[in-house]
């Protein structure tokens, strides 16, 4: 264990001494602050963000937030340009075939951003986009939240968070230009507090 430890300590500031090297190498730091993206990402987690390549189908782009300048937003490309995204009972639908649940355990996370400790049983479903494999949480099998049919804009992407019912998204503001974007998040370094089943000890250094 302390062997572990020393190994994460050295990496972590390996990371950061990167990172402060004004920019040049492949990537920077990220953290989130809301739990839009659970079961993958939850509020105060640190993680790596790729800024070169594209940002592609079914990837965690990190976006500056429509709704407030300055902030950024950590969301999952559901629509590139030119493809139509629709949802229907917590069923989307791109360019008009719909996308598959292969639902797993459910689980139990914990939302502190209010100040108070508001707990939320979610299914837990495993989906596949654009060559992607990742897991989502739904409130309700059969619930969800629609959303028309949109067309997705030259230089646009329409971003989804992973918790389907609670995150706010392009559901709400809109397709975001792809310009915006600083990167794709693509692997989770240190963990926030436990969130009820999401857990440090699972969740540290793993893959997005």
């Amino acid at each position: 264990m302390v062997k572990l430890l020393k190994g994460v300590f050295v990496l972590l500031v390996i990371l950061a001494a990167l990172a402060l090297v004004g920019r040049i190498f492949v990537f920077q730091l990220g953290r989130t602050q809301s739990y839009s993206m659970v079961p993958n990402l939850v509020a105060g987690d640190l993680f790596a963000v790729l800024t070169v390549g594209r940002t592609d189908l079914g990837e965690i782009a990190v976006c500056e937030d429509p709704e407030r300048p300055g902030m950024m937003v950590v969301l999952r490309v559901m629509g590139i340009p030119g493809q139509t995204v629709s949802f229907r009972r917590n069923g989307i639908r791109i360019d008009g075939r719909p996308v598959h649940h292969e639902y797993s355990d459910p689980l139990l996370y914990v939302d502190r951003t209010s100040g108070e400790e508001l707990s939320y049983a979610v299914h837990v479903a495993r989906e596949h986009v654009g060559g992607r494999r990742f897991e989502v949480a739904l409130m309700d099998r059969a619930g969800g939240r629609d959303h028309d049919a949109v067309t997705v804009p030259d230089g646009h992407f329409f971003l989804v968070g992973d918790n389907r019912n609670m995150a706010r998204d392009s559901r709400h503001f809109g397709p975001v230009p792809i310009g915006s974007c600083v990167g794709r998040a693509a692997f989770l370094i240190w963990p926030g507090d436990d969130s009820g089943d999401l857990t440090f000890r699972d969740r540290m250094l793993s893959w997005l």
